[in-house]
This record gives C-alpha cells, structure tokens and sequence, in this order.
C-alpha cells in the first residue's frame, strides 16, 4: 500500500504549481484501487491518482461541469511506483515530473496533443514513461532526455533508447558487481513490458535486449525475464542484425515504432 508521505509529497508537487491559479482541492476520494486528490478550476480539474494493482502514480485531466469533473479523464503522465522497492527519493523525481508537466515547456503538448492509440494501448504507458522510469537507475538519462527535447521538439524513442539507454544497461549487465541494479533492470523490463504500449514493447525487446553484448550478460539478463517477455524476446532476436529505418527529426508518425522497426 501506498505511504500516506509519499502520496502528499506528489499530490503537494501538484497542488503547489496550481496554487495562484483559482484551484481547489477537494477531499482524498476513496478509490477501491488506491488514493486519488482533485483540484477544481472553473473549467478544468486535475487529478493525482495512484493504482494500487498498477502500481502507478497518474497525473490526469478533464473539463469541469457544473463545478463537477466530467469524469472524461485524460492522462498527462504516469510513472510506475512500487512501494515495497522504490524510495521517496524515485517519488520525489515523479513529484517533480508532474510539477514540469503543469508549469514547464511540455505543459502547451500536454495539454493540447494526445495520441490516437489502438484501444488496446488507451491505458498504458509509452516511450518517455518508459525511459522516466530508468531515471532511478540511471540518473543522468534525465538531463539527456530534456537535451532531446531541446533539440528535437520531442523524443526519438528508438534512437534515444539505441543511443543513450543501451549503452548504460550494458555497461551495468556486464559488470559483476551490479547484481542488484542488473536485477531491478530486469524487474523494469518485466514490468514495462506489460505496462507499456507497442512502442515500449518493441524497445524492450528489438532494441534493448537485443542489443546487450556478452554471453554472460545475456544469460543472466534471460534468467531474470518473465515468461511473457522472454518468449517475446526469443521472437525478437530475428530482428536481430537487420538495419532499421532512420527517425526523421520532428516528423509526426503514424505508425507504432514496431511498424519502423519491422521494415526495412
């Protein structure tokens, strides 16, 4: 269960950057799946929720009629959250997340674009959620991603993951002396991987795994996946060696990352 701290701390991030802005925060609503606190504005309301089976903290958006959320929730970002291994330190970078995303340079995209996905993907999490999530492992991935931003308008996935991730969780799965950052690697990637919408799982499984080097970092990566993932990832390794069409800076796709790296 969620610490009562650690969910004020992250709803306090929201609240703060909402204060001077007319909103009011109603009571902590009872959810049968976790914790959740509203901020009501004259016409939009924000959310901080955490799911308890998801073990995630939802930052979420509607409009407000007649001084009620309509109840049409939008996310504007999520983050996996497990109390039992994560620390207030990985809670404190969410806090912060939420408050970049409501004051910071992503908060016009935030608001205004939200991605048309597969119905089956509405409720899971993509590339940037996916890459926030290795921030607790690999703090530095923080500023590179907003280097990315800076740069591109927004975050090429599979270069970013190629490029930035993968040298990280190599170096780290082919050191002996990270057994524990190695293992709670592989505990993302399990996680992710059904979390996640296409775009994460074709990352995880054509470019991430697919790219560790080393025979005994290989194995003791396989040894640790899940049962749906490492099947996935058996499947992935005819990808293996074929080239991938390049991204293309600050063009829209139309189609899942999976679609690019499947063609050639």
């Amino acid at each position: 269960m969620i610490d009562q701290k650690v969910f004020e701390m992250v709803a306090g991030s929201v609240e703060t950057a909402l204060s001077g802005h007319d909103y009011r925060k109603t009571e902590n609503e009872a959810q049968e799946d976790g914790k959740e606190v509203c901020f009501l504005g004259e016409s939009t309301a924000y959310s901080v929720l955490y799911q308890e089976s998801g073990k995630r903290f939802i930052l979420r958006t509607c409009d407000v009629t007649d001084k009620e959320p309509s109840g049409k929730w939008k996310s504007l970002s999520m983050w996996l959250y497990d109390p039992s291994t994560d620390t207030p330190a990985q809670a404190q970078s969410i806090a912060e997340d939420f408050t970049e995303t409501l004051t910071g340079p992503k908060q016009t995209k935030a608001m205004k674009t939200h991605k048309k996905r597969k119905k089956d993907d509405d409720n899971n999490a993509g590339p940037v959620f996916f890459f926030n999530r290795f921030v607790g492992v690999f703090p530095e991935l923080k500023d590179e991603l907003n280097a990315e931003r800076s740069l591109y308008g927004d975050v090429r996935a599979v270069t970013f993951a190629r490029n930035q991730l993968l040298p990280k969780i190599n170096a780290l799965v082919n050191n002996p002396a990270e057994k524990d950052r190695t293992a709670r690697c592989c505990q993302l990637f399990n996680d992710l991987y059904v979390a996640g919408d296409m775009d994460v799982r074709s990352i995880i499984t054509i470019v991430i795994l697919n790219g560790i080097e080393g025979e005994k970092a290989i194995e003791t990566v396989r040894s640790q996946l899940s049962a749906d993932l490492l099947k996935s990832y058996k499947a992935g390794l005819k990808m293996k060696g074929k080239k991938v069409k390049p991204e293309k800076k600050k063009k829209k796709q139309k189609k899942f990352i999976a679609d690019s790296l499947l063609n050639r």
